[in-house]
């Protein structure tokens, strides 16, 4: 189709909607000014939304009177030959055309990148040629549809879980596993095992086959390579760090375990103090060729923070980032953060770190706490906020010496017995069983 064809696209869509006072809102959830060839097409589109957003008449002689500079530009959209039922086919073909300048301008401009990151950069650059429309609404039937298909899904599967599995029992029973899409926030104070659990499920996911990208902002691959060793090995993460302290039995434990870590699709980015943006490009690119079925960020405060008056403000945009990234991508994100250092109390949603927009962004926010000072391995795990199901807390075994967390019924000695939750729908389980990854 021919450029002059996309221009005369501009004008009939001008002039409709300066001849019809409806055009405008047929296709303005469609286009923008930036969608316009021409700046002075643009200006026009800009007062015509003015007028009608105010419910005032945008007509030639309205334009024409508030702004002077556009009535030549009025006037030719007015005079051309167009229909107006036709407003919402003539703004689909100029916003082709503004899509493919949009990609004509991004391929110099990634021709120009250089440094670590230009990869990053690039699907940023492409992603901003998509239309910037905002779609429309739709009759609730459309949604149903889709529902009705999800639920069906769900019935045909053979496995219990809709999402992917947590590597708890207990925690899979109130979640169904990691949903796509999901934001989920993992917190606790330093030193409890975040990131150890984080990896146990980062591990468990990956050997049940979905891919799982991995953003390490604070320890370097090799240290999570480690750790990957000593969960999957069973041998103490000392011992892989001094070797000379392995025992000849452990020997075949750690070599069987590197053959199964070597051929998981478990990715590790150790970049450090990089962007929300950074981290958002390399997940969609990973997610371009291996469909993610889960990302971990360790952690939040590692981010480097975007300009902010505030901290909170800075903590806000990363969330929400991250929110809308595990929503684009349909991917269940695990997103590690520390919490306020308000002494030893069982951790309450208040105790997020720098900001209300955490508990606010996720859709479910799990604590780690130990909550007996003389058991060192007994950890709380609290299911504090949970958009999609219930809030509960059980008991684990941490056993940090080999990064792994097993359900108990030990309990605090201050605390008194309770019946053990959570065992209703899966198979009889022992007090205390490890989770086979």
């Amino acid at each position: 189709m021919s450029r002059e064809r996309f221009r005369n696209a501009e004008l009939a869509v001008l002039g409709a909607c300066l001849v019809d006072q409806s055009s405008y809102w047929k296709c303005a959830d469609l286009i923008g000014p930036d969608d316009f060839a021409l700046p002075a097409h643009g200006s026009l589109w800009n007062a015509i939304a003015d007028q009608r957003k105010a419910g005032r008449e945008a007509d030639y002689i309205t334009i024409a009177e508030q702004h002077p500079d556009l009535a030549a530009v009025a006037t030719s959209a007015s005079s051309g030959a167009f229909a107006t039922s036709n407003v919402r086919l003539y703004a689909e073909l100029m916003l082709s055309d503004a899509v493919q300048r949009r990609v004509n301008s991004a391929g110099l401009r990634i021709a120009k990148l250089v440094g670590e990151d230009s990869m990053g950069e690039a699907q940023k650059i492409l992603g901003a040629c998509a239309p910037h429309s905002a779609g429309s609404a739709k009759p609730i039937r459309e949604f149903l549809r889709e529902s009705v298909r999800l639920m069906q899904e769900r019935c045909d599967a053979t496995e219990v879980l809709t999402g992917v599995s947590t590597s708890l029992p207990w925690l899979d029973e109130q979640t169904a596993g990691w949903q796509r899409g999901d934001l989920i926030i993992l917190a606790a104070r330093p030193s409890v095992g975040k990131t150890a659990f984080a990896l146990q499920c980062a591990l468990h996911a990956a050997q049940a086959g979905h891919p799982v990208f991995f953003a390490s902002l604070e320890q370097s691959g090799a240290q999570i390579a480690d750790r990957s060793l000593a969960h999957l090995s069973g041998v103490s993460l000392q011992h892989i760090l001094q070797p000379k302290r392995v025992e000849e039995w452990e020997w075949p434990k750690i070599s069987n375990a590197g053959t199964v870590l070597e051929k998981l699709p478990l990715y590790v980015d150790e970049s450090a103090a990089v962007k929300v943006d950074a981290i958002g490009a390399r997940a969609r690119q990973l997610n371009a060729t291996k469909r993610l079925g889960l990302i971990v960020i360790d952690y939040l405060t590692q981010i480097m923070p975007p300009r902010a008056d505030k901290m909170a403000d800075a903590i806000q945009q990363i969330t929400r980032a991250i929110k809308a990234l595990a929503k684009e991508l349909a991917v269940p994100v695990m997103l590690l953060s520390q919490l306020n250092r308000d002494g030893a109390e069982k951790p309450k949603l208040t105790h997020l770190r720098d900001s209300g927009a955490i508990e606010q962004d996720a859709d479910a926010v799990l604590f780690l706490h130990r909550p007996d000072d003389g058991n060192r391995e007994l950890v709380e795990l609290t299911i504090a906020k949970h958009r999609n199901g219930p809030c509960d807390s059980t008991y684990l075994a941490a056993h940090l010496d080999v990064m792994k967390f097993i359900e108990t019924q030990d309990r605090p000695q201050s605390a008194e017995p309770t019946r053990r939750r959570g065992f209703n729908t899966f198979a009889d389980r022992s007090a205390s069983r490890e989770i086979a990854l």
